[in-house]
Formats: structure tokens, C-alpha cells, sequence
């Protein structure tokens, strides 16, 4: 399942509010926590994908831009 990083990044947030409350209960608390964890671990899936991607874009840009070695003989 695809997410929006920005979105669950707000949403993440928002929970980190939500628990900062000293009204909340522990089960609420908990089940709260476990939604960020959740997140959390996409997000960085996003970016594990993202950092790839660039990897492999440099690796390309550094392939072309390599001079050739001619051999005059």
C-alpha cells in the first residue's frame, strides 16, 4: 500500500499530541503508540525506496560521466 509521506508524518505528529495529553488513558495511550509505530515503519520504507532510487540515478550519472580510457595502440 502506497502512503503519502507528508500526510502520515502530520499524522504521526498528531499522535505525538494526542499522548502528550495527561487525560488519555493507557489503553488509549497504547493503542495510539502501536499507530505511530505503524507509520513510522512506512515511512521509512518511503524512504529506504526514495534513497535506492537516488543510488541508482548517481550510479547512472557517474557511468556516463566517467572518461573514456582509449588505448592508442
Amino acid at each position: 500500500m502506497k502512503i503519502d509521506f507528508d500526510k502520515a508524518v502530520a499524522e504521526i505528529e498528531d499522535i505525538t499530541k494526542r499522548m502528550e495529553d495527561p487525560s488519555i488513558s493507557l489503553t488509549e495511550s497504547i493503542e495510539l503508540f502501536n499507530e505511530g509505530v505503524v507509520l513510522s515503519k512506512k515511512c521509512l520504507e518511503v524512504l529506504e525506496d526514495g534513497k535506492g532510487k537516488i543510488m541508482l540515478l548517481t550510479d547512472e550519472v557517474n557511468n556516463v560521466s566517467k572518461p573514456f580510457d582509449v588505448d592508442e595502440n
